[in-house]
């Protein structure tokens, strides 16, 4: 349930991103650059932000238990987690909305990836179940 109800937050969080993001706020936040480098960025960041929408959004397939998706959203969060630490939302223009969907996003992505990682160590399996073994 925890897995669902976060890709669901940050897959609301990536769709508000992709939305604010704007050449006039990126020509704001980096002079320097040209119309054709704004727009080439513009073109990548809406790509790459697609894609984890899209990613995001396998994570609400959570409740039905399956492992694949367990390591999928793991993967998927500690690379946003890793997002989080490395990427500068100043130069791309994100500001108040989209400043805090995207700290929201990546962050909470990360902290919901070392929360699986937590019960994948305790558990020594996906979904933190118990193995049950009988005896004949």
């Amino acid at each position: 349930m925890t897995v669902a109800v976060g890709s669901l937050l940050t897959t609301i969080g990536t769709a508000i991103v992709l939305g604010y993001v704007t050449p006039e706020q990126i020509a704001a936040n980096s002079p320097n650059l040209s119309a054709q480098e704004i727009d080439s960025f513009l073109v990548g960041y809406r790509i790459v932000g697609l894609v984890f929408l899209a990613a995001n959004t396998i994570g609400l397939l959570a409740m039905r238990g399956k492992t694949w998706i367990f390591y999928f959203v793991l993967v998927l969060d500690l690379v946003q987690g890793i997002g989080f630490l490395t990427f500068d939302r100043t130069s791309a223009g994100l500001h108040d909305l989209g400043l805090i969907a995207s700290i929201t996003t990546d962050g909470g992505g990360g902290v919901l990836a070392l929360v699986m990682l937590g019960f994948l160590v305790s558990y020594r399996t996906a979904w933190a179940r118990r193995r049950v073994v009988t005896q004949l």
